[in-house]
């Protein structure tokens, strides 16, 4: 059966998990040297438990082990797994998406749309490079069951040459931008995934169409994500609220009109 939330008991326990972050972030060091992102997922209100993430990607945390299989036959793991697993799983499927736009970033290829030339919009993003557990270790902090959500803190350590990269990107060259995407909440992962994209893409709209007359043919580049992102749930539809590192490739604009 389906859980839901009242309104009101919503929007406090995003008050407090936005004070906490606030509270929590001002004794830690700059997010130059150690990434720290709060990641929530749905599930019954109990705190599960976080493994190390350096070794083992989250496709191969799906197959049964043998000391789950062991566990089945008294019922332990078994128990576990249904009051835990779902949310642990979409938790350590968010956190490393999260952390590779941050990290790396995002490409992105944008042809807006244009009923006069009769073009459709074109958007896609992907990643700049592929999260690798062996480099950047992940580990999860202070998970705490919020009503019917588990909440944790994801750490994340920089490498020297990701340190360069991010100072590299904070040149005054490199606007920030901001976007807020959407995506129903029945889409799960996919759907966190996609409401980043369309704030990527409304992000990269806004911004350029207040330095570009026309409407170009194409816009390619690449976005760095900075700062916490902030995700909720509002209607039905996960709303993603970030900021960005803008860096563009070109801009194609059309031969004639």
């Amino acid at each position: 059966m389906e859980r839901r939330i009242p309104p009101l008991k919503k929007t406090f326990i995003l008050a407090l998990l936005f004070l906490g972050a606030a509270a929590f972030g001002t004794e830690l060091p700059s997010q130059l040297d150690q990434l720290r992102i709060q990641i929530w997922a749905d599930l019954d209100p109990i705190p599960g438990l976080f493994g190390d993430e350096s070794a083992v990607p989250p496709e191969e945390k799906k197959m049964p082990s043998k000391t789950a299989e062991t566990s089945e036959k008294d019922g332990e793991r078994s128990d576990f797994d249904k009051i835990f697993g779902f949310a642990i799983n979409r938790t350590k499927q968010i956190a490393p998406f999260l952390l590779s736009g941050m990290i790396w970033g995002w490409n992105f290829e944008y042809t807006p749309s244009d009923k006069l030339r009769h073009v459709s919009e074109y958007w896609d993003f992907w990643e700049v490079q592929e999260f690798d557990f062996k480099l950047n270790k992940i580990s999860y902090h202070s998970p705490k069951a919020l009503e019917d959500r588990l909440v944790v803190w994801a750490y994340c350590d920089r490498t020297e040459a990701q340190k360069q990269n991010y100072n590299r990107w904070t040149s005054i060259v490199h606007p920030k931008i901001h976007g807020v995407g959407k995506a129903p909440v029945e889409d799960g992962f996919e759907g966190i995934k996609a409401a980043c994209g369309e704030a990527i893409k409304l992000a990269v709209r806004e911004h350029w169409r207040t330095y570009i007359k026309n409407k170009p043919k194409e816009i390619t580049g690449r976005v760095l994500l900075i700062n916490e992102p902030r995700i909720y749930i509002k209607e039905g539809q996960y709303t993603v609220d970030l900021d960005f590192f803008m860096e563009t490739d070109k801009i194609v604009p059309y031969s004639f009109f």
